[in-house]
């Protein structure tokens, strides 16, 4: 499996390859887009200036230091949707990141996917999770409109992802682990996160009420649940104990989140998650296997695991 790491500057990338990424993954906002269209809409899911490579100058040397590790790049350009109006801006602005030499470009756009796939045929076109691809017949769609790697959505168990990879052999897929867990559906989610102190709508504490009364079984289990994040960080997202599973089900890639995360803690979680591919290959223990997550988990993140950060909560509640 191969680890994908967020990266946001050209000082930090010998330090995540030497870590042991084996992709990197990453945008920057083009001064014409800043000046015209950053009020409007966001290039790529990102708001504030930590998360971005700072020109296409510094976008350029990450892309040919990869490359020259035998690694790669791919772009993230992963908004909902574009207007017309950007159109003419974003092909220039692809044209330049593909003439760079970046290997992928990870979008949810359909039709920018369309124009771009006429356009850049050689290039690897990934589904974001904003692409809310839930099925295999969403798969099989968005696969005949040229894309040939989805990263899955965070709610989607290990059984379903497995699923869906079956059904396409032709597709790679790429699943979440570490940092980041949300208890939104991301695909879905309307929120926008532009907070100048990085607390985004997930993480204010709010309570759900029902509009009739007495709250249907379904719905008093969703206010419980939605009522404990409070008391959960969603920073401090997991999900190391199912990587065998995840493995079995052919999944391709770990992609682990953190665009705008210190330096120090991307390098922490390439870490850890190199040390668990090894693991896997030397524990036939599942529960042993868990149990060795769960310390790592507390020794990462000073926290103890919960099935609020566990990206694969099925894992969690076999204890």
């Amino acid at each position: 499996m191969k680890i994908i790491s967020p990266i946001d500057n050209l000082a930090e990338a010998d330090l995540l390859l030497d870590a042991g990424a084996d992709e990197l993954y990453g945008g920057y906002i083009p001064r014409q887009w800043r000046e015209k269209f950053s009020l409007l809409a966001s290039l790529n899911q990102r708001t504030f200036e930590g998360a971005q490579l700072s020109s296409y100058e510094e976008l350029a040397a990450v892309v040919a230091m990869a490359r020259s590790r035998g690694k790669s790049f791919s772009l993230t350009l992963n908004a909902p949707y574009y207007i017309e109006e950007q159109m003419p801006l974003l092909l220039d602005y692809v044209d330049r990141v593909v003439e760079a030499g970046a290997a992928g470009i990870i979008l949810a756009d359909l039709g920018l996917l369309r124009l771009l796939r006429r356009r850049h045929p050689q290039i690897e076109y990934h589904a974001s999770t904003l692409s809310h691809l839930m099925n295999s017949a969403a798969v099989r769609f968005y696969a005949e409109q040229g894309i040939s790697r989805v990263v899955f959505p965070r709610h989607l168990s290990v059984a379903e992802m497995g699923e869906i990879a079956g059904k396409l052999p032709q597709v790679r897929f790429d699943a979440f682990l570490l940092v980041g867990k949300c208890p939104n559906t991301e695909g879905l989610c309307t929120f926008h996160h532009s907070s100048p102190d990085k607390i985004w709508p997930c993480e204010i504490p709010y309570r759900i009420t029902a509009a009739r009364q007495p709250a249907s079984p379904a719905l008093e289990a969703a206010m419980a649940r939605q009522g404990s994040w409070s008391r959960t960080n969603r920073r401090h997202g997991c999900g190391l104990c199912a990587i065998p599973s995840l493995q079995q089900q052919g999944i391709f890639g770990l992609k682990l989140v953190g665009r705008g995360a210190p330096t120090a803690q991307k390098v922490k979680n390439i870490l850890l998650t190199r040390d668990f591919l090894r693991l896997a290959q030397q524990t036939d223990d599942p529960a042993e296997y868990r149990r060795l997550g769960r310390e790592a988990h507390h020794a990462r993140f000073g926290s103890p695991c919960s099935p609020n950060v566990c990206y694969y909560p099925e894992f969690y509640e076999a204890e």
